[in-house]
C-alpha cells in the first residue's frame, strides 16, 4: 500500500532537522533581510508548521524509495526465521523471538538505517525535502509576503 506522503513519525524529526537548516540557512537569511521585517524566522516556522504536510509531499518519491529500502533489509533480518519456522506453534515462538531480539538488537540483525542503501536513501529524501520543500517554501512567503507590502504601499 503506498501512500500520498510521508506521515510516519520519524518525518516530524527529519521535517524540525530541515527547517531548523532551512532557516539557519544563508539563502534564507538573506531573504529575511531583503523582506525588511515582513516576517521574522518564527513566523516563517509557524508557517511551514502548519504546511508540514504539504512540503514534506514535495520530497514523497524518496521518502517511498526510503520506506523501500528500509523494507528490504527488515525484511531480509526476518527471512532467515521464516525458513525455519513450519508450524503454528514454532511460529508463535519465533514471532516472539524475533520481537525480543529485535528489542535486544541482537546479533544478526543489522538496524535498517545502518545499510549504506537505506542510509543513501535516507539522505536523499532529507536533501529533496530541504530542498525541494522547506527552502521554496519560506523563499515563497517572504516573496508573498513582501509582494503584499508592496501592494498595501501602492494602494495608499
Amino acid at each position: 500500500m503506498s501512500r500520498a506522503g510521508p506521515s510516519v513519525p520519524e518525518t516530524a524529526v527529519v521535517f524540525e532537522r530541515a527547517l531548523d537548516h532551512a532557516l539557519n540557512s544563508q539563502q534564507v537569511l538573506d531573504a529575511l533581510v531583503r523582506a525588511k521585517g515582513v516576517a521574522d524566522r518564527e513566523q516563517l516556522r509557524t508557517r511551514a508548521v502548519r504546511a508540514r504536510a504539504a512540503i514534506t509531499a514535495a520530497a514523497a518519491v524518496e521518502y517511498q524509495e526510503y520506506l523501500r529500502a528500509r523494507s528490504a533489509v527488515e525484511g531480509a533480518n526476518r527471512e532467515p526465521v521464516a525458513r525455519v519456522v513450519p508450524g503454528w506453534s514454532a511460529a508463535r515462538a519465533a514471532l516472539r523471538w524475533v520481537a525480543a531480539k529485535r528489542d535486544r538488537a541482537g546479533a544478526g540483525d543489522v538496524p535498517a538505517d545502518d545499510v549504506p542503501d537505506v542510509t543513501r536513501a535516507r539522505e536523499a529524501w532529507e536533501l529533496a525535502l530541504l530542498e525541494r520543500g522547506v527552502v521554496p517554501f519560506l523563499l515563497g512567503r517572504l516573496e508573498e509576503l513582501l509582494m503584499g507590502q508592496r501592494g498595501g504601499r501602492a494602494a495608499r
